[in-house]
């Protein structure tokens, strides 16, 4: 159980989606200071006015090196940095045969923006702090559908980067989350009513849980591991089971 964050400082940079905000939340409720940075103010503004605790809201440009380095020069010390779903927003589909070179390159945005995150925080983050990475299901569960193997080869360098800071940045660690479909993130945000209607539908009838992963459930996974001081280097898939089908 965790059950205190207090005088720890918490940034959590995403795309405003409900897996942010359930980070923030959790967070700001066991004492922690929050920072939480996506690319839009106003969506930042929107989103954090109903929550409680001390918690701030910085814009970044999350594909500029520049824009990075400038927030956490604002940041100042921390010590925890949650990176989420960063990258997916555009989730360029295509089959290999038909795949532009730009749409590759847009895939593999999320390694990039990792990188940008993880390496600017360096100057500020404690040395007993911990950094946790999002990479998918999809680094050991490929889509049948086909037509994700840029983002999806993003997916697995973020793991693979995640596992070798672990040694790296030691003591500091740095664990890697591997989420499944979750509800109200940026990837499902882009999907039509009908389809994550029939999402749903698949999700309670296919996976041992019974139903689409709920920001709050990935929120208390990350949570898990930023505090327990004994866990450092894992990919940790949190997916509801997809993996056993």
């Amino acid at each position: 159980m965790v059950k205190s964050l207090s005088g720890k400082k918490v940034v959590i940079i995403g795309e405003s989606s409900g897996l942010d905000l359930a980070i923030a939340k959790a967070t700001a409720e066991l004492g922690a200071s929050v920072v939480i940075s996506t690319p839009s103010q106003d969506k930042l503004n929107q989103a954090i006015e109903p929550l409680s605790g001390d918690i701030a809201a910085i814009a970044v440009d999350i594909l500029n090196e520049d824009s990075v380095n400038t927030l956490f020069e604002k940041v100042g010390n921390f010590d925890h940095l949650v990176v989420t779903s960063v990258g997916d927003r555009n989730v360029p589909r295509s089959l290999l045969a038909e795949m532009t070179t730009e749409t590759a390159q847009s895939g593999l945005e999320k390694f990039w923006v990792t990188f940008y995150a993880v390496r600017a925080s360096l100057k500020n983050i404690a040395d007993d702090g911990s950094i946790t990475l999002t990479s998918s299901v999809t680094i050991s569960k490929p889509s049948r559908m086909g037509g994700i193997s840029a983002i999806a080869a993003a997916n697995a360098a973020v793991a693979v980067f995640g596992r070798s800071l672990a040694l790296e940045l030691a003591p500091i660690r740095v664990n890697v989350i591997a989420p499944g479909l979750v509800e109200d993130t940026s990837v499902l945000s882009h999907q039509s009513e009908s389809e994550r209607s029939d999402l749903t539908k698949w999700a309670e009838a296919a996976l041992p849980v019974q139903h689409l992963g709920q920001p709050e459930e990935l929120a208390q996974a990350i949570l898990s591991l930023i505090a327990n001081p004994y866990i450092t280097g894992v990919i940790l898939p949190v997916d509801g089971g997809v993996t056993l089908l």
